[in-house]
């Protein structure tokens, strides 16, 4: 008999802390649920703004382009490099001839002869054009610009362009 008190006894108690626990929870999860609401609108709201940073630079890179290719395209008429200037960029970028190169639209072989040089270097206005656009510029950009003239580069197979 003793034992079946202390069954309904308990039983009793942990009907009663349910329901207290279930009280004192409610506003909990009434909260809970304000901020999941929040935080998903803000989400919303992130992805609405990239949407739009994405659509602007759409538009304004191509302006830049075109600005920094005329001023640089002034500016190579004023340039005047040397082997050894052209070394020293080469240095600072901390690229090889090859990717040097490449950022200047010439081949490797160029700047090899170019550093061979004494003195003035003769160069073609487009070379000195890209030259201008390049000796501003640190070594994660020329490191950006180089891997972006990879990803457009046309893929070969067997010795065609696909």
């Amino acid at each position: 008999m003793a034992n079946m008190v202390a069954k309904v006894l308990r039983e009793e108690i942990q009907r009663v802390a349910r329901r207290q626990v279930r009280t004192e929870l409610a506003p909990l999860r009434r909260d809970n649920v304000r901020l999941k609401k929040s935080v998903a609108e803000l989400r919303r709201q992130i992805a609405a703004v990239n949407r739009t940073c994405r659509e602007l630079v759409k538009v304004v890179t191509p302006v830049m382009v075109a600005k920094e290719t005329e001023d640089a395209t002034q500016h190579a008429g004023k340039l005047r490099p040397t082997s050894n200037s052209l070394k020293g960029l080469r240095a600072r970028l901390g690229l090889t001839q090859t990717q040097f190169g490449q950022l200047l639209g010439v081949s490797g072989q160029a700047v090899v002869q170019w550093a061979s040089r004494e003195g003035r270097v003769r160069m073609r206005t487009t070379t000195l054009a890209a030259l201008a656009r390049i000796q501003n510029i640190g070594k994660r950009e020329a490191r950006r610009r180089l891997e972006e003239m990879a990803e457009s580069a046309p893929v070969r197979q067997m010795g065609r362009k696909v």
